[in-house]
């Protein structure tokens, strides 16, 4: 018996290495395989059709229209694979979680690249892969959660309203996959637990019941998750979550994983100075691939429940910008507080590109809570922004302007006597009022837009516009967007 356990603990040991070794590989190489048509997440249906259209001319990949989405744009199904175990992936049901779909057109790179040949005859021998990119393309077309009906696709699964709904549980009906792949993002603001780290990647193997029972289909998702924490905790340590386990009745993955195949959510959030989720994309490109090797060689089924149990849930413990022991004058009484500020995009540009507005998230003592981007201020003081009173005439006036001679006056808002300014944001660093009735009564307070100064000493050293800290000492890395007012 003795002999039996060790052979079988140096069987498993190789294979994890294994899994190591390609993880390695392809975060060294991945740069060769990245989809460079993809830079941004606000890409359309229309700049992933000629990628698919590539994959045609490809005899690796069978290429299908699968459907159409209620407004018309073709939805596709590409497989390779000529193996007996299924697998099947989807991605981007919601129209604003697009970093999964971006990794995948980097594994088709990869796969069509000339490397790592011994894996990929093995890969494409023992699994017959279904991908589905962009399952909800009229959403991607506006970066909406939702389709063009408003309706949340991933709350479908059950009363099969909507036509991108309807279609995927028929695509899932017909392959009959051992193994699914549901692919999301998920807000960057989720933490690792209680830490400061955020949540880069969550998995979940989703529940069948309330009861949360453990059957072999889901024991199969929770093996395989096991596999991949694992693998990508080597590059991204501490950054990996467990999302919440709550039962969701009408959800495709909760249903999914009921039906039969073992599901596997994977929910991409934050990273910090990376806003266009780069490097989570490259963790999904290494993540799907190395759990499709585990899948090929069964090395997931040596893999304890206990390392799944062992990853922390999601949290909420971060901000995007976490102002601390700051001084403020709240009627006659002095107090020390923090200031938490959220910053939220807002679509631009037929959603093509986005700008900020902020908000006040919490004030008081958020001594529990971190920030992406975080600042001790004791000693100094937050006090309002004002409005300047001279009026400018034009937006090219206004760029003249040196802003740190306004912050060091304590004015965070200007008047633009200006027909052409019709967006509800400015790509400068103050905010502009453009109706001289309107009364720009600067407070700080939860949920009011975030501008003031910040004072050491009766001296401002620096400026809060529209949730953007500027340092007066050091202008050049000041960034973001002012807003128009009123909104």
């Amino acid at each position: 018996m003795t002999r039996i356990i060790l052979f079988i603990l140096i069987i498993t040991g190789s294979v994890m290495a294994q899994d190591f070794e390609l993880a390695d590989y392809l975060n060294t190489k991945y740069e060769s395989y990245k989809e460079t048509t993809l830079n941004i997440r606000r890409f359309k249906h229309s700049d992933i059709v000629p990628l698919i259209e590539r994959l045609k001319n490809n005899n690796l990949y069978k290429v299908n229209k699968a459907g159409t989405s209620a407004q018309g744009r073709d939805i596709y199904l590409i497989s390779f694979g000529n193996g007996p175990t299924k697998v099947f992936l989807w991605s981007q049901m919601h129209g604003d979680e697009p970093s999964a779909t971006m990794a995948l057109f980097d594994i088709f790179n990869f796969l069509n690249s000339g490397d790592q040949k011994e894996f990929k005859d093995d890969l494409l021998k023992k699994l017959t892969i279904y991908v589905m990119p962009m399952v909800n393309p009229d959403g991607a077309e506006v970066f909406e959660r939702r389709n063009s009906a408003n309706i949340d696709i991933n709350r479908d699964a059950v009363r099969q309203q909507t036509p991108e709904g309807r279609l995927l549980r028929s695509t899932f009906e017909g392959i009959k996959a051992k193994f699914g792949f549901n692919l999301h993002d998920q807000s960057p603001r989720y933490s690792v637990g209680n830490s400061h780290k955020a949540a880069a990647l969550s998995f979940l193997a989703p529940t069948t019941s309330y009861e949360k029972g453990i059957d072999d289909v889901r024991e199969g998702a929770i093996k395989l998750i096991g596999v991949m924490y694992r693998t990508l905790s080597n590059f991204i340590p501490g950054y990996i979550a467990k999302y919440s386990d709550e039962f969701e009745p009408r959800a495709f993955g909760d249903n999914f994983q009921k039906w039969g195949t073992s599901t596997i959510l994977i929910e991409s959030g934050g990273w910090k100075n990376d806003p266009e989720k780069q490097q989570i994309r490259k963790m999904n490109f290494i993540g799907i691939l190395t759990a499709l090797q585990s899948i090929a060689s069964e090395s997931y089924k040596n893999e304890p429940n206990s390392t799944y149990d062992s990853i922390p849930f999601n949290d909420k413990f971060i901000m995007d910008l976490l102002l601390k022991n700051l001084t403020y004058e709240c009627g006659t009484t002095t107090q020390t507080i923090d200031i938490g500020i959220n910053r939220d995009e807002v679509n631009k540009e037929g959603s093509k590109d986005f700008y900020y507005k902020s908000k006040i998230e919490d004030i008081g003592d958020l001594s529990v809570f971190y920030g992406y981007e975080e600042t001790d201020l004791t000693g100094y003081e937050a006090v309002p922004g004002k409005v300047y009173e001279k009026e400018f005439s034009s937006v090219d006036e206004l760029k003249k302007v040196n802003f740190n001679s306004l912050y060091e006056q304590g004015y965070t808002f200007v008047k633009v006597n200006s027909s052409e300014i019709i967006d509800a944001f400015i790509d400068l660093p103050i905010n502009i009022i453009t109706d001289k009735t309107f009364n720009a009564n600067s407070r700080i307070v939860i949920e009011d837009n975030p501008n003031f100064v910040i004072k050491k000493d009766g001296i401002v050293k620096y400026a809060v516009i529209n949730g953007f800290l500027h340092d007066l000492s050091n202008p050049d890395k000041n960034n973001g967007n002012g807003l128009k007012f009123p909104q």
